[in-house]
């Protein structure tokens, strides 16, 4: 097992599903479907299932040659247990799937933020608390020890060395205090490998001057993150004299990473990514100002170079 060092938060977004509250038993999941994968899917997906928290799969971004996966948990009624509320999550556990190992799985973390996180040591079998607090086993499962804390969401990130696809009907199984209790609930969990393909991806127009889109979360570009209102404002910039080599990059890169997974893992257009991301990562974080700054710069044919790749991937594979 790797150790997972300190990460930065990947693209995130406020969007959860509000569930009905099951309390003392496993939920009963008799009207649940087969598992379904869902392929060249952009996150964030919700969870279709009961449980008294808010669960989202707020992202899955391939980093190298592994792909992250990020989580969220909400109470959205955050109380005692008593008239609707829910008490704080002590910890939920996850199954795998059909189609994931604990070999697949190349490192964990928590975070109470999105921003900080504590990388821990996965382990895979039952989860002893929930058996002993609620006598029911959960039989082998990925535990996250780390609950909420009032509304606030905490986010678990697994690193896996496989190009999933995101099932539905995953499992996972949460305990809270005496009151809310443990329950067993579906979210979007590993699915299946993604099919051969490149996928699709929405256009720089799309999330840059299309009215009322609203970005999945903050974007990382070259190891700087940018929020929506950033990056509107460096597209918003001034191209008088021909858009600069900067600006064009890093349009381009922050397309791809914004359409997230449905820029499938083994699409053709990632070398081209990575030589525009890899190049703005030697030049400070971009602003309105010094966009135009960065023409001339040693890699800067290259990489826009890359960018021409990008826009040309992106014409031949745009999303519906």
């Amino acid at each position: 097992m790797k150790h997972v060092e300190h990460w930065g938060m990947p693209l995130v977004m406020a969007i959860a599903l509000l569930f009905g509250c099951q309390k003392s038993e496993k939920v009963a999941l008799g009207s649940r479907t087969a598992a379904t994968t869902v392929s060249a899917v952009v996150t964030p997906v919700v969870s279709e299932c009961s449980t008294p928290y808010k669960i989202v799969l707020e992202s899955v971004t391939k980093v190298g040659d592994t792909w992250e996966w990020v989580w969220s948990v909400q109470n959205p009624n955050p109380g005692n247990g008593s008239n609707g509320t829910v008490q704080d999550l002590s910890h939920w556990v996850i199954r795998l799937g059909q189609c994931a190992t604990m070999a697949d799985v190349i490192g964990a973390a928590t975070s109470p933020d999105g921003i900080t996180w504590t990388p821990f040591v996965p382990t895979y079998e039952t989860d002893n608390a929930i058996l002993n607090f609620c006598s029911f086993d959960t039989d082998p499962v990925l535990k996250f020890d780390l609950g909420t804390t009032g509304g606030a969401k905490s986010y678990y990130k697994l690193v896996i060395s496989k190009n999933l696809g995101v099932d539905l009907n995953g499992i996972a199984f949460y305990k809270s205090g005496n009151v809310t209790r443990c329950g067993e609930t579906c979210f979007p969990g590993l699915g299946c490998p993604e099919p051969e393909g490149e996928g699709c991806s929405f256009s720089q127009g799309y999330w840059f001057a299309k009215p009322n889109v609203v970005w999945p979360g903050t974007v990382t570009v070259g190891g700087h993150t940018y929020t929506q209102a950033e990056g509107m404002a460096i597209f918003a910039s001034s191209n008088a004299g021909g858009i600069g080599t900067a600006k064009k990059v890093f349009l381009q890169v922050a397309t791809i990473k914004l359409s997230g997974a449905s820029v499938l893992g083994g699409a053709t257009v990632w070398p081209y990514v990575t030589i525009g991301n890899n190049w703005l990562s030697t030049l400070p974080k971009l602003t309105p100002s010094n966009v135009k700054n960065f023409n001339n710069t040693a890699g800067a044919a290259e990489a826009k170079a890359a960018a021409d790749a990008i826009s040309t991937w992106i014409e031949g594979h745009h999303c519906d």
